[in-house]
């Protein structure tokens, strides 16, 4: 090989040298990521397994009933009996009661009586939420109690029917999970700008009843005019899982 070939062989391997140089320092500087054969290979299995995690841990819980008495009267929105207990019914389950919610429009004093709008609106709400397993079975207790003895029912009373007394429900176990819950209007899609005081009197009353964490409310409504995005509650809600969902076995 001539000394010119040499030459020229050397300088075109500085060149090479130099541009890995270029392109390497140019990486760092705009915090490109390097990938090395085994970090790319690895790469789609660790996105199928993250893929493939469950949203959140099945919680053993207990189901505890609640029968209330909703009564509502807005500035903004009158509803009809019938129609508040419709859209309580809603709310209700979109906050993680059970499927079984049963609402019944109450007593209304509108000109209609129950079929039209009334400012003075009400319902009878019987429905179940779920509260940890230890920390439902600690309420009850001590509930039971302190709670004084219903007295003895007579087998017969002279000229009328003796009373029933009512049974106590036992305690029904279930398996839920932390649900991410976010009303604004149109989340749920029956909920409108004009639901924004309901919204406000369920957090305040009804909300309580279920077992909850992380509460942001930021539902703000203006008397007599309907609130552009006042709708704005989100939390989460300790709700029953999809059938599919739930564990195979009992949990330990």
């Amino acid at each position: 090989m001539t000394p010119r070939h040499e030459h020229d062989r050397a300088a075109t391997g500085l060149a090479a040298v130099g541009r890995a140089l270029l392109v390497g320092t140019a990486a760092l500087l705009v915090g490109a990521p390097v990938l090395t054969a085994a970090s790319a290979a690895t790469a789609p299995a660790e996105a199928a397994s993250a893929a493939a995690a469950p949203s959140a841990a099945p919680v053993e819980g207990v189901w505890q009933r609640h029968d209330e008495t909703f009564t509502f009267s807005g500035f903004t929105s009158h509803y009809s009996c019938d129609g508040l207990a419709d859209k309580l019914k809603l709310l209700l389950e979109a906050a993680g009661a059970r499927a079984d919610v049963r609402a019944v429009g109450g007593a209304c004093f509108g000109p209609r009586g129950n079929s039209g709008p009334s400012q003075i609106s009400s319902a009878h709400l019987t429905f179940y939420t779920l509260a940890p397993a230890a920390a439902g079975t600690a309420a009850a207790a001590p509930a039971a109690a302190t709670q004084p003895k219903p007295a003895a029912a007579p087998a017969r009373e002279i000229g009328r029917k003796a009373p029933q007394l009512r049974k106590p429900e036992e305690p029904q176990s279930g398996v839920g999970a932390w649900k991410p819950v976010k009303w604004t209007a149109r989340t749920p899609r029956e909920l409108d700008e004009g639901d924004c005081e309901l919204v406000e009197h369920f957090a305040r009353e009804l909300l309580p009843k279920f077992t909850t964490r992380n509460i942001e409310n930021r539902v703000s409504c203006v008397p007599h005019q309907v609130s552009l995005g006042g709708i704005n509650l989100a939390f989460e809600s300790l709700a029953a899982l999809p059938e599919a969902e739930k564990p195979a076995t009992r949990l330990r």
